[in-house]
């Protein structure tokens, strides 16, 4: 049985179709959000491309190397009201330092390249990992400073006097190698089974999870271009039980648990 099944049978059809439902209503509002959104992040990158390669001499040309999965429209044009909004400032090389929310101590700086080859591709899952993080300011109306980004297992931790009500991991794509359905349905089997099989990277979050959920239910927020799935996690019977909230498009209501 493949992942998108176990979800499906897991958390049952009328989940999945209003998943289905989400994704393309995502999509569809993207245009609105960020008006020509793919086409001008495709230029900035490319542009970016070259200050990048400028800087790192190890990085021979800014030519920019295709992507088996391309630019998503939803990923774009959330990093455009990001950046639009002042909540991300990108140099001129494509490093990116938030300018609302709280950084991880080691630094901050964010890169949207790396070196490939002679060249340079895009780190996809920075775009979507900073503009979700936005998006709990912009759209759900989080104070910047109780969102702590990159802070141990997930992608971003949502903090009320230094108690954990959110945890975000965000995914750059639904399907395929390291989606977001592959750790979704890690994470319901885990539930179930705390010692059912799964992939290191996927067992460290669990059980990051089940730490935080020892200390009061949290909002498991999952993120990828085309999905925003909330659950409410909450520890049960030794492990962690997930039940998910209603799917609807991130523009319309706030996450439960977040501040408003």
């Amino acid at each position: 049985m493949g992942d998108a099944e176990r979800v499906s049978e897991a958390l049952g059809d009328a989940w999945w179709q209003e998943m289905l439902k989400q994704s393309d209503d995502l999509a569809g509002t993207a245009e609105a959000r960020a008006p020509g959104a793919l086409e001008r992040l495709d230029a900035l990158l490319r542009a970016w491309a070259i200050g990048f390669a400028a800087v790192r001499g190890d990085v021979l040309s800014p030519r920019l190397a295709e992507s088996r999965r391309g630019l998503g429209a939803d990923e774009a044009a959330g990093f455009l009201a990001a950046l639009d909004a002042g909540i991300l400032h990108v140099d001129s090389a494509g490093f990116v330092r938030p300018q609302a929310f709280r950084r991880k101590p080691s630094g901050g700086r964010y890169a949207l390249f790396s070196r490939n080859g002679a060249g340079v591709a895009v780190n996809l899952e920075y775009l979507i990992q900073l503009a979700a993080a936005a998006e709990l300011i912009s759209v759900h109306h989080v104070a910047g400073p109780d969102i702590c980004f990159e802070q141990g297992e997930f992608d971003a931790v949502v903090e009320a006097d230094g108690v954990p009500t959110l945890v975000m991991e965000a995914k750059a794509r639904i399907h395929g190698p390291d989606g977001l359905l592959g750790l979704l349905a890690s994470l319901l089997r885990l539930s179930e089974d705390g010692q059912a099989a799964a992939g290191r990277n996927h067992w460290r979050k669990y059980k990051a999870l089940l730490d935080i959920t020892a200390r009061g239910p949290v909002v498991l927020w999952l993120v990828a271009d085309g999905a925003r799935w909330p659950f409410e996690a909450h520890a049960a019977d030794a492990g962690v039980r997930l039940v998910p909230r209603p799917l609807r498009p991130a523009t319309k209501e706030s996450l439960p648990g977040t501040c408003v």
